[in-house]
């Protein structure tokens, strides 16, 4: 079996799933307004036990003990990029390699085409990247500050800028009315978006879900910058990567999606992984030794 394009029967439910996300973040967060660094902390509490959760079902349902080390150590090297100081870029990221090398390694038993390694490659990229964006953000820009740091400098920047394209007065206005007035609030939205997204598509799980909620937030810096705007190539190419993921259904490459889709439930399956269940793999049958035959004597 190949990695084919994702049909739309498979494409909606992901989809959905992503938009009720997305709607139910953004309006629990306006109506409680946490601080930036609570909403952090809620997110990392999420992610770590998210990827304890994980691990236990790899090693107890899927029998994937190596994967499940590697989620665990995911988890750990999220937390160690937020939580150690100073900065500690060269743990967490090796951390972070580390354990989606043990994903990649114990997954590869599950993988539709194992020639399918270069969309591993992009997926990772991608998902590291955003993660790097995150806690970036965290330590130099301040965003979580308290007064939205480099993000309100930003926004700032939206609202004041010439417009360029139709689409652009809209954009400006959304930004003067929710992000200017509220810039913690936002600022903390954006950069546990990208964490959590990035570390969805890194380790390939609910990939269909995360390349959509990461194609809503390049779409989102491309509006920022102006759709036509030269300084938003980087985020096109982004943007052009992430629909790759998508369609590709990057996360059987490699990634908890191929182990899991084999022993979720099918409602997981087709909400979540935007695949149809797969059949666990057959374990090999008993050889039967041939019994000795009696040797008659007389």
């Amino acid at each position: 079996m190949k990695i084919a394009l994702i049909g739309w029967r498979n494409a909606w439910p992901p989809l959905i799933v992503a938009v009720v996300l997305l709607a139910l973040t953004i309006g629990l967060s306006s109506a409680l307004h946490p601080s930036g660094v609570g909403f952090l902390g809620v997110i990392l509490f999420l992610l770590a036990a998210g990827s304890v959760a994980v691990a236990a079902y790899l090693v107890l349902v899927c029998s994937r003990p190596i994967a499940a080390v590697g989620a665990f150590v995911t988890g750990i090297a999220i937390v160690v990029a937020f939580y150690v100081a100073p900065q500690p870029w060269v743990l967490w990221t090796t951390l972070f390699f580390i354990g989606i090398g043990l994903i990649a390694f114990d997954t590869r038993r599950d993988v539709p085409d194992r020639g399918a390694w270069p969309l591993l490659l992009l997926r990772v990229f991608i998902g590291w990247a955003w993660v790097d964006n995150a806690q970036d953000h965290f330590w130099n820009g301040q965003w979580l500050s308290g007064t939205g740091g480099q993000f309100l400098q930003a926004a700032n920047g939206v609202v004041g800028r010439t417009p360029l394209h139709p689409l652009d007065p809209l954009y400006q206005g959304f930004v003067r009315g929710a992000m200017v007035p509220n810039p913690d609030l936002w600022a903390a939205l954006t950069a546990c978006g990208e964490l959590t997204f990035g570390v969805l598509l890194a380790i390939g799980f609910a990939t269909p879900v995360a390349a959509y909620l990461s194609i809503w937030q390049s779409s989102n810096y491309i509006l920022e910058k102006g759709l036509i705007a030269h300084g938003a190539y980087t985020d096109k190419a982004f943007l052009a990567a992430q629909v790759v993921l998508l369609v590709t259904q990057a996360g059987l490459a490699y990634g908890l999606d191929a182990s899991l889709r084999r022993h979720v439930p099918a409602w997981f399956a087709r909400w979540l992984l935007g695949a149809q269940p797969a059949e666990p793999s057959p374990s090999p049958a008993p050889t039967l030794q041939p019994s000795p035959r009696a040797v008659q004597t007389g």
